[in-house]
């Protein structure tokens, strides 16, 4: 059948030339048309362009010769304006332009000066309206706002009566109160564009007549041959597409995916590893090799037959999919083994999360015919580029570590250096251990003061600290920067927010005045929807003018995304909170940004301070740092001032508050109240 069919092919191939050349006729008549529409347009655009061009030279050139016909008169009799004005007004009853052009004078209240209709000689037209404007104001605003001349449209009246568009050149004379304009109706056009455009629009019209019939017809005769053409060339070659692309795609997925889950095979994984692998060398990024085999498997097919065990493998798979990105891969290997390639990892507690996630998944409760199945997962992991360039190895050195983590006692995960296992159990620990800290109180927030310079206390940063069971006292820089990656941070911060509000609170019905509370925010909380509303109701808890918060975030953060750091900032601004950018001068920030953004203090970073004045780069930047404070009409803190040559210098230099061990470390609540509270 398609042998037969395709003997028709030579034929079409003949009459498509023949459809081209109509074709080709079609757009060369519409690409006429169009270019003669475009040149006339043109043409006419450029005559009104030239006509109004003149009429407006001409306009301001009477004003100008007007005006200094008013300036001679005014000097001639400097004393006298009542007789200046009635030299005016005689002058210009002699003073005629051709066009009906005339000279009209208001002064700056809208009383009329002169006018060729003399019955509004001494009239005030100010609130004179046409067609909604009030066209006395506007050419008088419009004067006093550009005293050396300027255009004004606006609506009047034709000497018929008519509405018409008028435009004015208007000037003001300043000795006498003058506004002096002259106009010119914007329907006066010449005799000769009309002419133009009349000849034009005859031409065209029986241009377009001629094309649109030449064009009709080979239209006609050229649908009707693409009609006939088009419908045996489509009905031939769908066929034989139709069949080609399910055949294509049938051996596309027999190729490459598992025909029980849909996940990429054996074959697909290895290509899109070859393909991860460049693109993780030309970016210079880290991926990870998963290895998962499934705890207990071959009991279900055992003990309730194959078809369970795909229904169960099926849900497995979904599982396994929604455990990672979108950009990840996921393979069935064989069996009840699957491989999963995470791209673009930052670190081994990156990749440990998701492998906690992933055997979290696995362990959920799963339901085929009404029973109930309890799995778990042995995963084993490693690393590019740390486990070598070989891909095949890879996959080998995954295995091995799942080995291990089956050998281990099963639901769990091993990498294939022991060292970053220890190093991720190390990390899933601390992630346990602080939500337990969140729940049993173990964080404490700790205050550090800050003076003026003349060294009242103005307020205080409020820091955290972890008292923790095993380990003892922790500092922040311990478990911070892990509770960033691991997504906990925002839970600590509001922490530290609510327990510092509160503390605040108590002092304040105490009768103790401690000043501005400053609490630190990263953007990860900043950009989160809820962040905003979680302070307002804090505030609102607490009654607690939001006049004595100042919320901190490293300038590093908000260089990372300044726009949206704006838009968040410009948020919490209006809740009448102030702002102020942490470790300056560490970030990079770009002086662009720094304008915009909505802040009231810039905190010198103490790598600046720690040093000086014996190191000049550091005197330098301190220095700068504090006259472009001063410059934006911004604050600035010195923090980690350790001593009193230092407090004098960045003093001296103009910065307005200190912090630092110069006058106390972060204390807890009960010792700062002692020391600053008691005292002040």
């Amino acid at each position: 059948m398609y042998k037969n069919k395709s003997k028709l092919i030579p034929k079409l191939i003949i009459g498509l030339p023949v459809v081209s050349v109509l074709l080709t006729i079609l757009f060369i008549s519409f690409g006429t048309i169009f270019t003669i529409k475009q040149t006339f347009k043109k043409e006419l655009v450029q005559t009104e362009k030239n006509f109004f061009k003149n009429l407006k030279f001409t306009t301001k050139k009477r004003i100008n010769i007007t005006y200094n016909i008013i300036e001679a008169l005014y000097k001639s009799n400097p004393n006298d304006k009542n007789k200046t004005v009635k030299l005016i007004q005689s002058v210009m009853d002699k003073l005629r332009w051709p066009d009906n052009g005339y000279i009209f004078i208001f002064d700056s209240k809208g009383n009329t000066i002169y006018h060729i209709n003399h019955k509004y000689i001494g009239q005030n037209r100010w609130n004179v309206v046409r067609d909604g404007q009030k066209i006395v104001q506007l050419i008088i605003k419009s004067a006093l706002k550009h005293p050396d001349g300027t255009f004004v449209e606006y609506a009047a009246y034709f000497p018929n009566g008519k509405s018409m568009e008028k435009i004015s050149y208007v000037k003001y004379f300043k000795p006498l109160d003058m506004i002096i304009g002259t106009g010119i109706y914007l329907n006066s056009l010449n005799k000769d564009l009309i002419a133009k455009k009349n000849k034009q629009k005859q031409l065209l019209n029986s241009l377009i007549k001629t094309i649109v019939i030449v064009s009709l017809i080979s239209m006609i005769i050229t649908l009707v041959i693409m009609y006939i053409l088009s419908d045996i060339v489509n009905r031939i070659f769908k066929v034989y597409d139709n069949a080609l692309q399910k055949e294509k795609h049938k051996l596309f997925l027999q190729a490459n995916y598992d025909n029980l889950t849909g996940l990429c095979n054996r074959e697909c994984f290895m290509q899109k590893l070859k393909d991860i692998y460049y693109e993780a060398n030309r970016k210079k990024e880290k991926f990870a090799v998963l290895f998962i085999d499934i705890d207990y498997f071959k009991q279900i097919n055992d003990s309730d037959g194959h078809k369970v065990g795909d229904k169960v493998l099926k849900i497995l798979a979904d599982r396994l999919k929604s455990s990672v990105r979108r950009s990840d891969i996921v393979s069935r290997f064989g069996g009840d083994e699957f491989l999963i390639i995470l791209k673009g990892v930052h670190s081994v507690e990156d990749v440990a999360l998701y492998a906690q996630r992933i055997l979290a998944n696995i362990k959920r409760e799963i339901v085929v015919n009404n029973k109930k199945y309890y799995l778990s997962g042995s995963i084993g992991i490693s690393m590019y580029p740390e486990n070598g360039e070989d891909l095949d190895k890879l996959i080998v050195y995954a295995d091995v570590a799942m080995y291990k983590s089956k050998k281990d006692g099963k639901d769990r995960f091993n990498f294939y250096n022991s060292e970053f296992t220890k190093k991720a159990e190390n990390f899933i620990t601390l992630k346990d251990d602080i939500l337990r800290a969140l729940k049993k109180g173990e964080f404490e927030i700790y205050f550090q003061p800050q003076f003026d310079k003349n060294e009242y206390l103005y307020g205080s940063e409020v820091l955290v600290r972890w008292h923790h069971p095993v380990k003892g006292f922790l500092y922040p820089e311990s478990f911070i920067p892990s509770a960033i990656e691991m997504g906990l941070i925002d839970k600590i911060d509001l922490f530290v927010f609510e327990s510092a509000v509160k503390q605040y609170k108590e002092w304040y019905l105490k009768g103790y005045y401690p000043g501005v509370m400053s609490w630190n925010v990263t953007m990860y909380q900043l950009q989160k929807k809820e962040f905003l509303q979680q302070v307002k109701n804090i505030i609102q808890k607490y009654e607690i003018d939001p006049k004595i918060l100042n919320l901190e975030i490293t300038e590093e953060s908000i260089m990372n995304d300044p726009e949206t750091s704006i838009k968040m900032l410009n948020e919490i601004k209006k809740l009448g909170i102030s702002i102020s950018i942490d470790d300056f001068g560490t970030g990079y920030s770009s002086l662009a940004y720094l304008k915009k953004l909505p802040i009231d203090k810039i905190k010198i970073d103490q790598s600046f301070i720690s040093d000086i004045p014996y190191n000049r780069d550091d005197v330098i930047i301190t220095k700068a740092i504090i006259n472009l404070g001063k410059n934006l009409d911004l604050l600035t803190v010195a923090e980690g001032v350790k001593n009193k040559i230092q407090r004098q210098f960045v003093i001296d230099k103009g910065c307005d508050f200190i912090q630092g061990e110069y006058y106390s470390m972060p204390i807890c609540a009960e010792e700062f109240e002692e020391k600053y509270l008691r005292t002040y």
